[in-house]
This record gives structure tokens, C-alpha cells and sequence, in this order.
């Protein structure tokens, strides 16, 4: 998983060097700098937004090197998708979609601040449930579970899980919040490829299988399992 994740920023960045030497990235939910990292090292010039100061302070930590090469902003992605007067060449959403109750809403808006060559991607989403097959649904669940056993409020995550398995979200649980796909059943790729595709951008889906369990992990991935999608879509003229 971690290779195809590098491989495909790279491929972004390469596509968007060819417009302009020093692509602009805004990286939208930015958490502790993953993405952020890797396209300063490509020599990209990066705005991380997040809401959380904390893993703000680690990204700048981690990219003090890259001086003004990096701009951070604590705040909520809406204000800078909405600040129509800043255009990115790439716009990355890793790990963050299924975070988001209208995420079409929020692609919709990055569309208008894209450059004419822009590029939106996304990594780490879990497909439209509908879209996965039984036996990769049953797989999942259980290396889901493997890995709960081993992370304490082992009673709490079931009886959560149970609970969102019935379609019942509390809007005040932070961690229903977090896990907000489970009730939406995931998160509709195809949707977002329409959209893309509506707004004249080609789009491709780049599926594979991704859960927290490292051994399920390697087993899954041999099996050719599919669980968990990426987007990369990109403005045609």
C-alpha cells in the first residue's frame, strides 16, 4: 500500500512539473505531514491545512527544513476551498473524504480553485459498500476485529460497530464523527468520478485493499482483495 501511495504522488507531481516547475499543493486535512512531506522533498510548494494545532506543530517539526516552501494554517478546509482567489496545481485529500458528510460538496468547491492543469487526489477511502464483494466485506470485518482486540475498549468498538451496523450515528460521538463512512456505507468513488468526469476532467480509480491489521493486511493483499479506493483526476482543456 505504501508503495502504490508513493508512486502516485510522484505521478502527480511529475504530470502537474510539466505545467510549472514549482506546482502548488494544498493538502487538505493535512494530520502529521505525510503528504505534505513528500511533495516538499519533490520540490513542491505546500499549504497544509488541519484543525488540529498539535499535529500542525509535528508537520512543521518534521518540515522545518523547507522553509518558506511550506505554509501552515490551523483552520476548516472550507475557508481556504471557498477563498476563490488562490488556485492550487494539486489538491490532495489523503486519508480524509470519508471524514467529510458532504464530501461531493467539498470536491465541487476545490473544482473552482484548481489551475487549468490542476489535479485532485485523494488516497485512503473505503468503497460504496454495495460495490464489495461478500467475502471482502466478511475479510475485512474480521482483520477490523484482530486489530480491535489488541487496542483496548475492546466492548466500547464492538458495541459501536453494532450500532453503526444498524445505520444509528450520534452526532455528538467524536468517534462516529471520525468514522462517518461506516454510516454513509463508505464512500461512492463512482459518484466522484461522474462528477469529475461531468466537469471535464479525466478520472481514473485506483482500488486496493487497505485494513489497521498488519497481517490481514499481507494476506488481503495477496488475495487481491479490494477494499479501499484513490482518485486522481486531472482538468483537461
Amino acid at each position: 500500500m505504501r508503495n502504490l501511495f508513493g508512486k502516485l504522488i510522484v505521478k502527480v507531481f511529475d504530470i502537474s512539473y510539466q505545467h510549472t516547475k514549482i506546482p502548488k499543493v494544498l493538502d487538505l486535512g493535512a494530520g502529521e505531514g505525510s503528504v505534505t512531506m513528500t511533495f516538499l522533498e519533490l520540490g513542491a510548494k505546500v499549504v497544509a491545512i488541519d484543525i488540529s494545532y498539535s499535529q500542525l506543530d509535528e508537520v512543521r517539526r518534521k518540515c522545518e527544513r523547507f522553509g518558506n516552501m511550506l505554509e501552515l494554517r490551523c483552520e476548516d478546509i472550507n475557508i481556504s476551498v471557498q477563498n476563490k482567489s488562490e488556485i492550487f496545481d494539486i489538491i490532495v485529500a489523503n486519508s480524509f473524504l470519508h471524514h467529510v458528510p458532504d464530501y461531493m460538496g467539498l470536491i465541487r468547491e476545490t473544482i473552482a480553485i484548481l489551475s487549468p492543469h490542476g489535479q485532485f487526489f485523494s488516497f485512503q477511502d473505503p468503497l460504496s459498500y454495495d460495490t464489495v464483494g461478500k467475502f471482502t466485506k466478511i475479510f475485512s470485518k474480521l482483520a477490523y476485529f484482530s486489530w480491535r482486540v489488541f487496542k483496548g475498549d475492546l466492548i466500547g468498538g464492538l458495541k459501536r460497530q453494532l450500532r453503526r451496523d444498524r445505520g444509528i450515528y450520534l452526532d455528538d460521538s467524536v468517534l462516529d464523527n471520525v468514522e462517518y463512512h461506516v454510516i454513509r456505507n463508505g464512500v461512492n468513488q463512482y459518484a466522484i468520478q461522474k462528477l469529475f468526469n461531468e466537469q471535464g476532467f479525466d478520472c481514473i480509480i485506483v482500488t486496493y485493499f487497505s485494513t489497521q491489521s498488519r497481517l490481514f493486511q499481507a494476506i488481503g493483499t495477496v488475495l487481491g482483495l479490494k477494499n479501499t479506493f484513490s482518485i486522481v483526476a486531472q482538468k483537461q482543456h
